[in-house]
């Protein structure tokens, strides 16, 4: 037990021994403990060196305050440890550096076909220790979904973030997919139009699609594992998801009363002329500020954002 802070059986013994005799000379501990004075002497100086001993000026030493001295070395074992954890990074950065250097093929894995992607996606969730980043948008090349173990994640405590192109508004399926998802601790952020798909695990594993269709044995994904280029992709993510606006929000002070009036109107379908009419104001005040209500809102089109809009409480 002992051991935990750098303490041999012998220095334990000693310092014991100590405890219940603080006048017990050196050579008189090396016959009790069936030692040499030699090595009771180094263990003295090791119970020194952890502050489980302290200078007297009468003895040369004595015993320190096991709680107060105990607890000292256990705080420093912790620090020591904490400093290994950080180097162990380090390390690891290395050793992945390594391996691209000697064998590329160790750090990437090819997935071919729609189910084995799908397959990995759940594998590396279950994985997943601290954080979970995803990219997600249509079109999807299975009915099944992976939220049983995003699910299973999140009861874990690992966070996720997902970042949604605005075309799964047009997927009913999706969205009470995402609703429940977020329901259960998903951040959830939406886009006009997101790059490629998507899964960051702990920032240090991702996969990603080699080609464009999700059909078949012929889809192609890549598992790539930690490597300048997951570190691109996680700088990519966040680039986006600072540019992404939340799904589901609560709509207060969210907007002025004139976009407010304009997003209820194009939810009934008046178009431009009529919400000219109504509102009183020129074109190119209506079409700017349409226009800057669907980047806000992450919608391609009328509709979209009236969809959205309203899953906000904006209208």
């Amino acid at each position: 037990m002992w051991e935990a802070i750098g303490l041999s059986s012998l220095e334990e013994r000693l310092y014991r021994l100590l405890l219940r005799d603080p006048k017990i000379t050196p050579d008189e501990a090396a016959r009790r403990l069936e030692s040499s004075p030699e090595t009771v002497g180094a263990a003295l100086a090791r119970l020194q060196e952890t502050g489980l001993m302290e200078s007297d000026p009468l003895s040369g030493f004595r015993p320190a305050d096991p709680r107060m001295a105990i607890g000292s070395a256990i705080r420093r074992r912790r620090a020591e440890l904490d400093r290994l954890a950080v180097e162990a990074e380090e390390l690891a950065t290395d050793f992945q550096e390594g391996l691209l250097r000697a064998d590329p093929g160790r750090v990437i894995e090819v997935v071919e076909g729609a189910a084995a992607a799908g397959r990995k996606v759940a594998e590396l969730a279950a994985q997943a220790q601290e954080e979970i980043l995803a990219i997600d948008t249509p079109p999807y090349a299975t009915s099944g979904t992976s939220i049983d173990a995003e699910s299973a994640a999140l009861a874990r405590g690992v966070r996720v973030r997902a970042l949604y192109s605005s075309l799964v508004l047009d997927i009913p399926k999706k969205l009470d997919e995402i609703r429940q998802v977020t329901a259960l601790g998903e951040q959830a952020r939406i886009l006009a139009e997101v790059p490629i798909k998507l899964i960051l695990v702990d920032r240090s594993t991702a996969l990603l699609p080699l080609t464009d269709r999700e059909e078949g044995v012929r889809f192609t994904s890549v598992v790539v594992g930690r490597s300048a280029l997951t570190n691109a992709l996680v700088a990519l993510f966040e680039t986006l998801w600072r540019e992404a606006s939340p799904v589901w929000g609560n709509g207060t002070g969210a907007i002025d009363g004139v976009d407010q009036q304009i997003l209820e109107l194009l939810a009934v379908g008046m178009k431009d002329e009529a919400i000219l009419r109504q509102l009183g104001m020129s074109e190119r005040t209506l079409r700017r500020r349409i226009a800057t209500l669907l980047s806000r809102l992450g919608a391609t089109g009328r509709f979209q954002a009236g969809v959205q809009a309203a899953r906000k409480g904006w209208i």
